[in-house]
């Protein structure tokens, strides 16, 4: 979930949240988990209309313009160049280079202007809460597992007979108990986009939770039934 920790990375840097955000309608950023992070952060999620280009020309036009001041410019490409030369760009499209809508200021003019909805860092510490939902309730087997993705899926022995809430994070598919995180499946969106026929039996055999580092507190979790 590159694009929600990107957008969190980017709430922190900058000490705001986000009043909308707009993103096109690739599947990476559409679904319920991206949809509740949103909701709960208040922020208006927009996604373009398909086949209308033009209400992303903003973004598209962010893209022409890095590709030819910046990207154009190192030739032939190679990544540490990149790396190394992005940082000092990026300060020069927010602080130096002017923009026609702002009467010829940076960027940074306006983000100063209105930094009215910049919030406590307490709220910023906690915003991968906001990323998680309720998937579904199970009954574990007497070996602690289940089936899943036409899968054997394994969480733990130890909770052989026992319901276990399981909830989409950023982390991928946690088993929660008595509210606190005790496994994770990392990979479950990779193994999820996997189930195409041309795909599945790349998919393992057998699935394995790890157990989580260390244990978590009470997450607000959002049912969501799927």
């Amino acid at each position: 979930m590159r694009q929600h920790r990107a957008l969190i990375a980017a709430m922190r840097q900058w000490q705001v949240i986000s009043e909308a955000v707009v993103f096109d309608n690739g599947s990476a950023f559409k679904g319920n988990l991206l949809s509740i992070f949103c909701a709960r952060a208040g922020i208006r999620l927009i996604h373009t209309s398909v086949n209308h280009p033009q209400i992303n020309g903003k973004l598209e036009r962010a893209f022409r313009d890095d590709m030819r001041d910046f990207y154009k410019q190192h030739r032939p490409w190679f990544f540490e160049p990149l790396r190394r030369g992005l940082p000092a760009y990026v300060h020069y499209r927010n602080y130096v280079r002017g923009h026609r809508a702002l009467g010829g200021k940076p960027s940074i003019v306006r983000f100063n202007e209105e930094h009215s909805r910049a919030v406590l860092p307490d709220v910023l510490d906690h915003l991968e809460s906001y990323a998680c939902y309720e998937l579904e309730r199970r009954t574990l087997s007497t070996s602690g597992g289940f089936r899943m993705l036409n899968r054997e899926v394994h969480v733990d022995a130890a909770l052989a007979n026992k319901e276990v809430v399981f909830f989409e994070s950023l982390d991928g598919l946690e088993a929660m108990v008595d509210g606190q995180s005790i496994a994770v499946l990392r990979d479950w969106r990779t193994y999820k986009q996997m189930m195409v026929p041309y795909r599945h039996k790349e998919i393992p055999q057998v699935l394995y939770f790890e157990p989580c580092a260390t244990p978590e507190s009470t997450r607000i979790a959002v049912a969501s039934w799927l």
